[in-house]
């Protein structure tokens, strides 16, 4: 049984205003009031964003890595997904 073409369309435009809605109250349960997302640190401003640029030469690692360093250097230990 194939549905009229206006149902189609009712149907489809139905489907795509649930999901925005869904995606708005999803995206509203994550801020904190105040319409912006929550922040993470104390003291962090959501809607503030700066750099800085830093360049280092390549001489001050190679200078710190000696042979003795990398022979005696141990693996950083990797993050642990807890539950997983």
């Amino acid at each position: 049984m194939a549905l009229p073409q206006n149902r189609k369309l009712a149907l489809a435009t139905a489907t795509a205003l649930a999901l925005l809605t869904a995606g708005l109250a999803w995206q509203a349960s994550a801020a904190d009031g105040s319409g912006h997302p929550a922040s993470t640190g104390a003291g962090a401003k959501s809607d503030t964003v700066s750099s800085e640029r830093v360049e280092h030469g390549p001489g001050a690692a190679g200078d710190y890595w000696t042979p003795e360093r990398m022979r005696a250097a141990e693996p950083a230990p990797m993050p642990v997904v807890p539950g997983g």
